[in-house]
């Protein structure tokens, strides 16, 4: 049984991975059970840039764990393969993380940050 939730607001792209945009789905996974897989549904994503100033809000994405959920970024290259899609950067949540953002970057220059808040 749970014991705390989380949830995520929104996500915001400060830089790209690449030149133009990404693709950018989420998978989360609660105390390494079955991933999700944000948007829901096979090949789909949410298209991000750095200069369009409008974060993905993530409506009622409320994630319960007992111990820590970990949620990972990734930039879908070609949707018809999910094994090509980048890795952009994860975050492992745990129960006291308090509420506010926290900015994921990577080699590849991809910089996103997350705003969230502990709800449990």
């Amino acid at each position: 049984m749970s014991k705390h939730s989380i949830q995520i607001n929104s996500i915001y792209c400060n830089d790209t991975s690449e030149s133009g945009h990404d693709e950018v789905y989420l998978i989360c996974q609660a105390d390494g059970g079955i991933p999700i897989r944000v948007p829901y549904g096979i090949n789909t994503s949410h298209s991000m840039s750095n200069d369009d100033n409008n974060p993905w809000v993530l409506d009622n994405l409320i994630l319960n764990f007992e111990y820590e959920v970990l949620v990972t970024l990734w930039d879908e290259d070609l949707s018809y393969d999910p094994n090509l899609a980048t890795y952009l950067q994860s975050n492992d949540f745990q129960s006291g993380s308090g509420s506010g953002s926290i900015q994921l970057t990577n080699r590849n220059g991809a910089d996103y940050t997350i705003s969230y808040q502990y709800i449990d």
